[in-house]
């Protein structure tokens, strides 16, 4: 399956643009995780690829069709997208969240199915949730619920997952242990990720191809060791460091330098992440 945006112009108010006449393929069946500074139009690109926003110019397509004519139930069952902090209805428990996913499968004439029902098993075994099933949401620790929510675009079943800052207010170790539910996802299901991160050696980690954007324009893609230089860190973070390999991984490792920090102006970097 495959997801591209040609010449888009994203914004939130009349006349001013977040991205401006970007173009971008997603590779399918790959993780492509879309990195910069705060503010920098991260965000605002992938919720233009999820249908989202409607683009001022440009378009976006899924397998060749055009997202903004395609019928709504028809794009949530080959799209999903997880935001940053989505809203957990009063009292759910995991299981009638994870079902939710199913909605886009529904008919008047065809209600819930064993279909449905294997689609939700199998998201809560494949997210580690299935023991949580009878819980409600809002017992759950940050970790425990972001799996549950991955479970919910899970068992909607689309061959594109779409997720903003999936990692936001999750310690390292559940870092760690979301970022490699999503790359066995991507492994064992061959479903392409898409995600925004903040952590430029997690994303360099965990992606196969890396998306760099400053100031509303992609400034580099491709592999993470041909993105991640000194060089680029410096342009787009403002900040001077050291590329190294991981000598465990072999992906690229930033160390900053002692005063790391007296590119931050030229930068440009602001407060408010969109």
């Amino acid at each position: 399956m495959t997801l591209s945006g040609e010449n888009l112009a994203l914004g939130y108010t009349p006349g001013t643009l977040v991205v401006d006449d970007q173009s971008v393929t997603i590779p399918a069946a790959r993780v492509t995780v879309i990195v910069g500074p705060n503010a920098c139009g991260k965000s605002t690109l992938l919720r233009g690829l999820a249908g989202l926003m409607r683009p001022s110019s440009g378009r976006v397509l899924l397998d060749g069709s055009e997202i903004a004519r395609l019928p709504a139930t028809e794009l949530a069952r080959r799209l999903g997208m997880l935001p940053q902090q989505p809203s957990t209805p009063d009292g759910i428990t995991v299981a009638d969240l994870v079902g939710r996913g199913r909605h886009p499968h529904q008919r008047w004439f065809r209600q819930w199915s064993a279909d449905d029902e294997a689609a939700v098993s199998a998201a809560l075994h494949a997210t580690g949730t299935a023991e949580l099933a009878d819980r409600p949401v809002a017992e759950l620790s940050g970790g425990q619920r972001q799996r549950a929510w991955i479970a919910l675009v899970l068992a909607q079943g689309p061959g594109t997952m779409l997720l903003d800052e999936p990692t936001t207010f999750l310690d390292l170790a559940h870092q760690l242990d979301v970022l490699d539910l999503l790359r066995a996802v991507n492994a064992e299901q061959r479903r392409t990720i898409v995600m925004v991160l903040h952590d430029l050696e997690l994303a360099a980690r965990y992606a196969d191809h890396l998306i760099a954007m400053r100031d509303g324009r992609i400034v580099a893609e491709g592999a993470p060791s041909a993105v991640v230089t000194e060089e680029l860190v410096a342009s787009v973070f403002g900040v001077d460091a050291l590329v190294t390999p991981d000598p465990l991984t072999g992906t690229p490792l930033v160390l900053p330098r002692p005063g790391a920090r007296r590119h931050a102006d030229a930068a440009g970097l602001r407060d408010q992440e969109i």
